[in-house]
């Protein structure tokens, strides 16, 4: 797998509008698609940690645009204590610096593991804003959230997740307020 820097951060300018909350940004993606959905993450992911939601939706994802060999993953430059931040372009979001990597979009859903430690062996964690170089979707997966993720995409692409993840796909407003986290038992 091959998750490597981002030349610079100019292929993120697009997700930076002066008018968006960076709350809406991370929780959401950039305003402006057809859809916004909300995905909810599987209960109790494997045992490993992973999530197959996300990568599900990736995985479908990926037939929804015209540049599947360049994606781009901003990551959280806190998610993890245990490593440095790699060197990478910065994403300047407000309680959310992000670092940013390329990749073709199908590898993506390990950037945080393979970006920070060379492997996604036995590591699972969701790169935060993903986006294919056409700017065909954009995946959010807010660092605090629990429960779901968001995707904005074209119609096309929500009737496919839709297809994909039966019952875990719900269309929404764009921001609308949702909990963060599972009830505690």
């Amino acid at each position: 797998m091959t998750v490597r820097p981002a030349e610079s951060a100019d292929s993120a300018q697009w997700l930076l509008q002066p008018d968006v909350d960076w709350w809406d940004l991370v929780r959401y993606g950039p305003p402006g698609f057809d859809v916004y959905v909300r995905i909810a993450f599987a209960d109790g992911a494997h045992r490993d940690g992973e999530e197959p939601a996300l990568r599900a939706a990736l995985a479908t994802l990926v037939d929804h645009t015209t540049t599947p060999m360049t994606g781009y993953a901003a990551i959280w430059e806190g998610w993890t204590s245990r490593a440095s931040v790699p060197e990478a372009p910065r994403l300047p979001i407000p309680e959310r610096e992000m670092v940013l990597f390329a990749g073709r979009v199908d590898e993506l859903r390990d950037a945080p593991a393979l970006a920070w430690y060379g492997s996604s062996q036995g590591i699972h964690q969701e790169p935060h804003l993903v986006w294919p170089e056409d700017h065909a979707w954009c995946v959010a997966c807010e660092v605090d959230e629990e429960i779901e993720f968001t995707v904005g995409c074209s119609a096309d692409a929500f009737r496919a997740l839709a297809s994909a993840l039966p019952g875990a796909v719900r269309q929404v407003p764009y921001g609308e307020a949702a909990p963060l986290y599972r009830d505690s038992p």
